[in-house]
């Protein structure tokens, strides 16, 4: 199709869906559509930039963006910038392969490296955790959100960054990989557990909140000699729904613990508005919303009315992934098998019997909790 049928494609779109601000001359009503500005066809893509006309709210145009699906179908990106609109639609549908790679990735720029996946031109985007604090990840089953979840953690591990990982797998199914690494504390798989970790976590950042008093600064960064990073990651967080301390805490962390250096990473299938109640979800400045169910829950992940929509994702590791804005990418495929490989040299060849897998063998007592847990954050610097 030339360029000017795809203009006047384009123009009959924004007729059909009445996409226009009113004026009148006289006594008759005028409509005016948005100007097209370019229009841009290659064989891979077409892409068009128009402007709103003057009058026409960008939240009313933003409701009408159904009309873009209904006349290109949904492989599209629409980007904008004040009144000035840009939409790209794809011939079709491109695998994003993306197989892990470690070697590949320049970390050096970052404290705490989240490696998200690659765009379609094939640029891997990786942002860091302190300056962008606490990630959500939601998604169906064999959505991909669990690979990205294992290479999230595995570039931590390998990264030789200074942070302690505690890791709470209420499946069952998602952390044996990790047990026995020098930099995962922990890893439960109950309630019970994650409890004790919630109750050492809200004594260390106290703890830490004091040292910030002491050296009269903002951020543990600034201190002569800064503890680690302590991550907190949770794999189906929804299991949690009616544990409403556990819940209390970690929000806790989500509000207090930038400037601490304790951050979060949630996981769970569908969104739920009861888990992720308002200062929660607030509080997880990043999102990762693999293939949704319905709407109902893309909404939730990426907000209300959001012109993206998770439940159209059809291929594994897709996702939007929420940040300062919304991209789509493909998450990094990193199998179980090499995981193991690659983490391998990071296993503690032998476990020490000591309190802490004591207590998990049933050997201490409960209110030996606090010497637990003093061991555990007693040495920061190690």
């Amino acid at each position: 199709m030339s360029r000017g049928a795809e203009r006047r494609k384009l123009m009959n779109m924004f007729r059909i869906a009445d996409i226009s601000s009113t004026f009148k001359i006289g006594k008759d009503p005028i409509n005016n559509y948005p100007s097209i500005v370019n229009v841009e066809v290659k064989s891979e893509y077409k892409r068009f930039v128009f402007k709103l006309p003057v009058g026409l709210n960008p939240a009313d145009f933003n409701k009408k963006t159904f009309i873009i699906d209904q006349t290109y179908g949904s492989n599209y990106e629409l980007d904008s910038k004040d009144n000035v609109y840009c939409l790209t639609v794809h011939s079709k549908v491109r695998s994003m392969s993306n197989k892990y790679d470690f070697s590949e990735y320049d970390l050096s720029p970052y404290k705490l490296p989240i490696v998200a996946g690659k765009d379609r031109n094939g640029t891997t985007h990786i942002y860091d955790m302190v300056r962008y604090p606490h990630l959500l990840l939601a998604g169906e089953t064999g959505s991909g959100k669990s690979t990205e979840l294992r290479a999230i953690l595995t570039t931590l591990i390998l990264s030789n960054k200074n942070v302690h990982l505690y890791l709470a797998d209420l499946k069952r199914s998602e952390f044996h990989l990790f047990k026995r690494i020098d930099k995962v504390k922990e890893v439960v798989h109950d309630v019970s557990g994650l409890s004790r970790i919630m109750s050492y976590l809200s004594r260390e950042m106290e703890r830490r909140g004091d040292l910030l008093d002491e050296a009269e600064v903002m951020h543990i960064d600034d201190l002569e000699n800064p503890p680690p990073y302590i991550i907190l990651c949770i794999d189906e967080v929804a299991l949690l729904k009616k544990e409403k301390a556990i819940m209390g805490k970690v929000e806790d962390v989500s509000a207090i613990g930038r400037a601490l250096g304790v951050f979060l990473i949630l996981s769970m299938q569908r969104p739920d508005k009861d888990v992720l109640d308002g200062k929660l979800k607030n509080n997880l400045t990043v999102r990762m919303a693999f293939a949704h169910a319905d709407k109902i829950n893309s909404d939730i992940t990426l907000g209300r009315g959001s012109k993206y929509n998770a439940e159209k994702l059809e291929e594994p590791g897709r996702m939007y992934f929420k940040n300062k804005g919304v991209m789509e990418l493909q998450a990094p495929l990193l199998e179980a098998d090499p995981a193991k490989k690659l983490l391998q040299p990071f296993k503690v060849d032998t476990v020490v019997k000591d309190e802490l897998s004591a207590i998990h063998d049933g050997e201490v007592q409960e209110d030996s909790t606090e010497n637990i847990f003093g061991l555990l954050g007693g040495n920061d610097n190690e």
